[in-house]
């Protein structure tokens, strides 16, 4: 199963470095993928094999969590102007 997110943001890659950190103790069977396309989007994949539904919960919280992060990044970024 996977799940791509498409962010349209003026500093994808500098969102990208931000999340590239939090990569790490991943459920077992998940890879994140991110990439930049051209300079403002931001393409997350997440894949997971699915083989119970729990499984199925566990990549969809890893997705809402992702968002949340992206979320939190761009208000301070613009609370810094930066």
């Amino acid at each position: 199963m996977s799940i791509e997110i498409r962010i349209e943001h003026e500093d994808a890659e500098e969102i990208r470095k931000s999340l590239d950190v939090d990569n790490v103790d991943l459920p077992n069977g998940m890879t994140i993928n991110m990439v930049t396309e051209g300079e403002n989007i931001l393409v997350i994949n997440l894949k997971m094999e699915v083989s119970r539904p729990k499984d199925l919960l566990t990549l969809k919280s890893t997705a809402d969590e992702i968002m949340r992060h992206v979320e939190a990044l761009v208000k301070t970024m613009e609370r810094l102007n930066i």
